[in-house]
């Protein structure tokens, strides 16, 4: 049986957002591909070693759980020293970089790789650069998985400003430095596939969120009522292109709906930490759900109609997205967010740019042989890309086909 050690940052469990999602995914994954496995992660506190110890009796594998150091404001002495060599090593001013050159992960590395000697190296997220040396010194092969091209996901969520292209360099490097270390780059998306392919990636193959695979397994219903239910689902509210979108949904989409077509759709809202200055827009035909459990949100997927997820400005791939699309929800979305993956306008979704083009949308999709067409193409093209067999395939092309070369 083949080993292989995956290495992840904040543990994956309870998955509640897509990040997570996707990361317990490819840990399953790869038990049911017969892989005997093994994971180092990180969490927070202590405390989070129980979720540990269920999952390793749930899943059968060992777990190293470390936890982080340089999240926490109280620091010792001998932190704050060990802290101040990032001065002097411009390679380390990614934080989140930092924070894995610390002795106590690199030692729990060190020690897997002796005991477990594992056939390949899974590596989730790109900032873990500073543990691959101990890894090619012993000639194994490494693969990384990014879940967004940092340096732009960084800009576009916390501004243009002097002070973050400051910030913005380091990123920059550390995706240099893990493109050139790795032997493969598995990208999220297309358009992020062609950035790890132009700044020198050894192999780069295309991985879509794992998590994806469980939803085609549902057929959605396509009701036929008045109102009709429109649902955003934005995971959680603390990130900026969840929250400005949400904006953008409360404050000019909905209004110029409920003026031009009364009576006709109710909004519902999905996802924790709601801005608390949103919350005047909850009126009457908008529903707030806050974070629901996975048993109680599935129950009220059943009810719903259509899928609305304008897409701002964000890296990666946005679960908001391809989730409805992956359920067969008929999907009202912005080009931008597609990011490469092939869903065409009136055949596998609608796009929108302006409130009025998404008032628009809304419009043509009162009609149910509209909603019925759109919703069986965007599953079928889900099958292709996001189905267990075509995510299986790839994953197992890539660990059977990764070498390590020098």
């Amino acid at each position: 049986m083949k080993k292989i050690l995956i290495v992840t940052p904040k543990f994956p469990y309870p998955s509640y957002g897509a990040c997570e999602q996707d990361r317990a995914a490819g840990i399953e994954m790869f038990k049911k591909m017969g892989y005997e496995v093994m994971v180092v992660t990180k969490i927070y506190s202590e405390e989070y070693k129980k979720d540990v110890e269920e999952v390793t009796k749930k899943l059968h594998i060992k777990i190293i759980p470390v936890c982080y150091k340089y999240l926490h404001i109280a620091m010792s002495w001998r932190k704050i020293i060990f802290g101040l060599k990032r001065l002097f090593q411009p390679w380390y001013w990614d934080g989140a970089a930092f924070e894995y050159s610390e002795p106590e992960i690199q030692h729990e590395l060190r020690n897997a790789l002796e005991s477990f000697r594992p056939d390949i190296v899974w590596f989730d997220y790109t900032y873990l650069w500073p543990l691959y040396k101990m890894v090619r010194c012993r000639r194994i092969p490494l693969i990384t998985r990014s879940i967004n091209f940092e340096p732009n996901h960084f800009l576009e969520e916390d501004g243009r400003s002097i002070i973050n292209y400051f910030k913005f360099l380091p990123k920059l490097l550390t995706e240099f430095i893990m493109s050139r270390l790795s032997n493969v780059v598995c990208a999220i998306t297309p358009q992020e596939a062609e950035l790890y392919k132009k700044i020198g990636a050894r192999r780069v193959v295309i991985l879509p969120l794992r998590g994806l695979s469980h939803l085609l397994m549902r057929t959605q219903e396509i009701h036929d009522r008045v109102p009709l239910n429109v649902f955003f689902s934005g995971s959680t509210y603390n990130v900026a292109h969840n929250r400005k979108a949400l904006e953008f949904l409360l404050k000019q989409i909905v209004p110029d709906v409920q003026s031009k077509f009364p009576n006709q759709f109710i909004f519902h809202i999905f996802g924790g930490k709601i801005p608390k200055g949103l919350s005047k827009y909850f009126i009457r035909g908008v529903v707030k759900h806050d974070y629901l459990p996975q048993d109680a949100f599935e129950d009220l997927m059943t009810q719903m109609d259509i899928a609305i997820a304008p897409s701002l400005y964000g890296a990666g791939m946005q679960q908001k997205i391809f989730e409805p699309l992956s359920r067969g929800f008929p999907t009202i979305t912005s080009a931008r967010g597609l990011a490469g993956y092939p869903f065409k306008e009136n055949i596998h979704l609608l796009l929108a740019h302006t409130s009025d083009e998404f008032v628009a949308r809304l419009a043509v999709l009162k009609d149910i042989g509209v909603r019925r067409r759109l919703g069986h193409s965007a599953r079928t093209m889900g099958m292709q890309f996001f189905s267990e067999e075509s995510i299986g395939n790839i994953l197992q092309k890539t660990l059977i086909t990764s070498s390590f070369k020098n």
